[in-house]
């Protein structure tokens, strides 16, 4: 009997965990990254004022960025407000219209460095998620618990691999933004 509650246990557990790793993927990252695919109507217009080079905290380069004014699709220019487009293409000069989607009050024009970086975060989040839930899964159908090493190689394989593979979609989506 406790056998039984203990998969069923295992098993509601493991279900919880991939839930909250997709729950928060999706939050964190799902808008950002269509907005920065360019995925859907423009939202807008943004005017570009000036551009510049974004640093992390490290000091590394973390992309450029653009300042200038948003006008909403349909929208007259007298609904403009200043915004920042995140993770810019290029260094566009002062006046360059720029067609933009909005996420979480950012613009972002289609770009392959923002889509990288949120598609990178939610597969890190996804991994963390998915590898503990089928540890558990395992774990209920052997009707044993795994051992724990299996686990920490499973999170480490897993987080290398959604790095090498984000690195690899990156190369490739630099190569045909340079081919097209």
């Amino acid at each position: 009997m406790w056998r039984a509650a203990t998969r069923w246990l295992a098993v509601a557990l493991a279900v919880a965990i991939l839930t909250g790793a997709v729950a928060l993927a999706w939050w964190l990252a799902a808008e950002r990254m269509s907005a920065a695919m360019g995925l859907g109507p423009p939202d807008g217009v943004v005017v570009v004022e000036e551009c510049y080079d974004v640093e992390d905290g490290e000091g590394n380069s973390d992309g450029t960025d653009c300042k200038g004014r948003f006008t909403p699709a349909g929208a007259s220019a007298d609904e403009s407000r200043p915004i920042v487009v995140r993770g810019a293409v290029k260094k566009h000069r002062p006046g360059t219209r720029l067609s933009v989607r909005l996420a979480r009050g950012k613009a972002y024009e289609p770009s392959t460095a923002p889509a990288m970086k949120f598609g990178i975060g939610a597969g890190l989040i996804l991994t963390l998620g998915a590898v503990p839930a089928g540890w558990l899964l395992v774990g209920a159908w052997r009707g044993r618990a795994p051992e724990g090493e299996s686990l920490v190689v499973g999170v480490v394989g897993g987080m290398m691999a959604v790095i090498v593979l984000g690195i690899v979609v990156g190369l490739f989506a630099v190569i045909i933004v340079f081919l097209s």
